[in-house]
């Protein structure tokens, strides 16, 4: 069996972490596990090939003491720090552009309204909305987890999920 990686020459992915985010350029492949109600956010500068991903856990940072320590935990604070830290490294803001997935509502509690899910994806929608950032793509809610690979260099987003209702359970956005 052939397993990603195992290839000689095959690059290793770059892990994304819970809360974490990671902002790269070129061909790395950035690559988060297990995204139930947590949401992946990519975000690509086509023009620059600078890119970056984030592995969400909750919607609104703004709202939370520890967002600036921990700004990759927060659906609005990790992409205004993607944008910041790729702009830092080359990007043109203007031409950024995103692809989210993830945000399934892996278990029901009609008490509390809306899942985390739901509102991790409400979240990243209109902080992209507020800073002008177009959503391209996206793979989000259901009731699966996904496991996500992210390459800046090409946009590609590889969402691989556990319901296998599509090709093998793999989608490229």
């Amino acid at each position: 069996m052939k397993t990603y990686g195992t290839e000689p020459g095959a690059p290793t992915p770059v892990q994304v972490g819970i809360s974490e985010l990671v902002v790269s350029d070129g061909d790395d492949t950035l690559k988060s596990y297990g995204l139930g109600s947590c949401l992946a956010i990519a975000l690509y500068d086509p023009q620059s090939a600078i890119g970056g991903l984030a592995h969400v856990m909750l919607p609104d940072g703004d709202a939370a003491d520890n967002s600036d320590r921990k700004p990759g935990k927060y659906a609005d604070t990790a992409i205004r720090a993607l944008l910041r830290r790729m702009v830092e490294q080359g990007a043109n803001y203007t031409a950024v552009e995103a692809k989210i997935a993830g945000g399934s509502d892996m278990f029901e509690f009609e008490s509390f309204g809306d899942g985390v899910g739901q509102r991790n994806i409400a979240a990243a929608k209109e902080e992209l909305e507020k800073l002008g950032v177009p959503l391209e793509a996206e793979d989000v809610g259901g009731e699966h987890g996904r496991t996500v690979e992210f390459t800046p260099g090409t946009g590609s987003l590889v969402v691989k999920t556990s319901d296998g209702d599509d090709e093998n359970g793999v989608t490229e956005l």
